[in-house]
């Protein structure tokens, strides 16, 4: 049975992040819930952030408002260079989302000021 973190949000750490992720669970449910227990225990933690979201993506790839989601916490918490990076991987991962596309155009033509920069 996969560890849930809302048995004692207390004792929620790194090691029981990693201990949930490792086993590779494909519930649905329990990733989303996962995700809103980090955002709300770990808010500022990139680190426990980008582990969650790096993980739930690799298993469910076509959920393009959890890359916004993930988008949105690496422009509040790191660099353009970062938000780019995602971006990137939603649009490889989601191809036929025109609203993942839209988002990304919409980060780089505010992020970049020379249009070849936007173009790449």
């Amino acid at each position: 049975m996969a560890a849930t973190l809302t048995d004692s949000t207390r004792c929620f750490d790194a090691l029981k992040l990693r201990e949930f992720i490792s086993e590779g669970s494909l519930d649905f449910e329990q990733w989303t819930s996962l995700i809103s227990d980090v955002e709300k225990i770990y808010p500022d933690d990139m680190e426990k952030i980008c582990l969650t979201y790096e993980n739930f993506l690799s298993n469910f790839p076509l959920c393009f408002g959890y890359w916004r989601k993930y988008a949105a916490h690496m422009a509040r918490l790191s660099t353009a260079d970062k938000v780019l990076e995602v971006f990137e991987k939603a649009v490889l991962a989601a191809t036929y989302s025109v609203g993942m596309w839209v988002d990304y155009c919409s980060f780089s033509m505010s992020a970049f000021e020379d249009p070849s920069d936007v173009r790449r």
